[in-house]
């Protein structure tokens, strides 16, 4: 998974001091949406309240679909955003949205400029 490799190193192109956006999406299983979505809800209200380095952390659904939802995140740097991969809430929401999705999440990662 991507945590584990961004432990051991930083993208050479990514200034400490850039803020990281980050991107995830999510697709529920075929009557899960609601289980999925109520997982999202308190997982990113924990990240608000929790993660001084998260700027934003906001869950979107798909319009026009129940199924696929997308996380939208900011955080203040590099650290900051390797920092959120080690929290405990995010190690307990990985084990317990997994059996709810119809397939692995997709996650991409931006540098602001």
């Amino acid at each position: 998974m991507v945590w584990e490799v961004l432990r051991e190193q930083q993208p050479a192109t990514t200034p400490r001091s850039a803020s990281v956006c980050l991107i995830v999406r999510a697709e529920a299983k075929a009557g899960q949406e609601e289980r999925v979505e109520k997982l999202l809800r308190e997982f990113a209200y924990q990240v608000r309240n929790e993660e001084l380095g998260c700027d934003s952390y906001t869950v979107t659904r798909m319009i026009g679909s129940d199924s696929f939802f997308a996380a939208h995140a900011r955080f203040i740097d590099f650290e900051a955003f390797r920092a959120h991969g080690e929290t405990d809430h995010m190690h307990s929401i990985m084990a317990r949205l997994a059996p709810h999705l119809a397939a692995p999440f997709g996650m991409e990662i931006y540098s602001e400029v």
